[in-house]
């Protein structure tokens, strides 16, 4: 989306709320809280004038949507699974609508099962499958496993387990379900300016930096039994696509640390680098994080990367540059229904360096 369909896209108040293919009344809406976050199920609160018990009828399990601006670009895409209406005279009759979106349906009970001969992404597969999802899956490796026990597990829990595993981040988008290693590379779908607006309006900047849980280097150890060999796989800091001061160098004496890990089972080397890269990946991710607030706009995507300018005069600002979207908020209050209304999206990020 070019700059200037962002701006537009941003400044729109127009909100749709369809429910299976038909909209709700624009004159009932009041507010709604769409809430995204990797590993999580997009959850959505929609608060809707509910005069005659117009929207207490809705059965669980109705599709629903949340559409924003004049091109009705969709924020949201789900399915009810709760009501609570609150009952009053005249105008105070509502109803708050809780949906998510359909990766809630791994979360509805557990299972014990044994994978033979599969690889994660035909896993993963087999798993979303049975939920009638469909997998988009990204990773440099690919590796085959004798077996794979799934004990005990919800479905999300067992795929984050497996996800986290290999360093790959999860979400889902209607009824896909994407598990990909973080694209850091891409370039940023937005610049978010503190002193002037850019490609969106930054309202409010909060990043932290932590060299807590900073490591130069991970190697994974494991104990092969049917050839009596160690197996052996590591990984260190290399640079980032983020910025150009990686959390290694600027945690200064303090990042020159290692760690290992001996607690997973493993097969060949092939897997213990990649569990190695994930471990490392996870660490540098922490460096800094933080929130930054904007108006509106449904361009921001999980998974996606913006550009930050935290201070355009003070050069080597270690908090400027590119940023990782690990989640979101959209939040939008009508303005007849409360002072102060409007469109506004909360942005988490994470980054593994700093200074652009």
């Amino acid at each position: 989306m070019a700059g200037d369909e962002r701006k537009n896209s941003a400044a729109s108040p127009n909100v749709d709320i369809v429910f299976d293919g038909t909209p709700a009344d624009d004159n009932h809406f009041q507010s709604y809280c769409v809430e995204r976050d990797m590993y999580q199920p997009d959850m959505a609160s929609i608060v809707l004038a509910n005069q005659n018990d117009l929207y207490s009828t809705k059965k669980i399990g109705t599709a629903v949507e949340v559409q924003v601006g004049d091109s009705k670009t969709a924020i949201f895409k789900g399915e009810i699974v709760g009501l609570e209406p609150v009952y009053g005279g005249g105008n105070k009759t509502l109803i708050t609508i809780r949906a998510m979106n359909k990766l809630h349906r791994l979360l509805r009970k557990r299972k014990s099962i044994t994978f033979t001969d599969k690889t994660d992404q035909q896993i993963l597969n087999q798993v979303v499958g049975d939920a009638s999802l469909t997998l988009e899956w990204k990773h440099e490796a690919s590796i085959q496993y004798k077996h794979v026990y799934q004990h005990n597990q919800t479905d999300l829990e067992f795929l984050r387990t497996r996800a986290a595993r290999m360093g790959c981040h999860v979400w889902c988008v209607d009824s896909t379900v994407y598990v990909k290693q973080p694209d850091l590379q891409s370039g940023p779908i937005a610049t978010l300016n503190v002193d002037q607006a850019a490609d969106a309006i930054l309202h409010r900047l909060a990043p932290r930096l932590n060299s807590s849980a900073i490591i130069n280097k991970v190697t994974v150890k494991g104990w092969n039994p049917e050839t009596k060999e160690l197996i052996t796989g590591d990984a260190s800091v290399q640079g980032s696509k983020l910025g150009s001061q990686t959390s290694v160098a600027g945690s200064g004496d303090l990042g020159n640390e290692e760690t290992f890990m001996v607690d997973y089972p493993i097969w060949s080397a092939e897997e213990a680098k990649a569990l190695a890269k994930a471990r490392l990946q996870d660490a540098s991710l922490s460096y800094v994080t933080g929130e930054a607030e904007v108006a509106g706009n449904p361009v921001f995507d999980l998974g996606k990367v913006v550009k930050v300018v935290a201070n355009a005069i003070g050069k080597g600002d270690p908090f400027n540059g590119k940023y990782y979207i690990m989640g979101l908020t959209h939040r939008h209050i009508a303005s007849k229904a409360k002072e102060g209304g409007g469109f506004v999206t909360i942005l988490r990020f994470a980054r593994d360096a700093q200074t652009e």
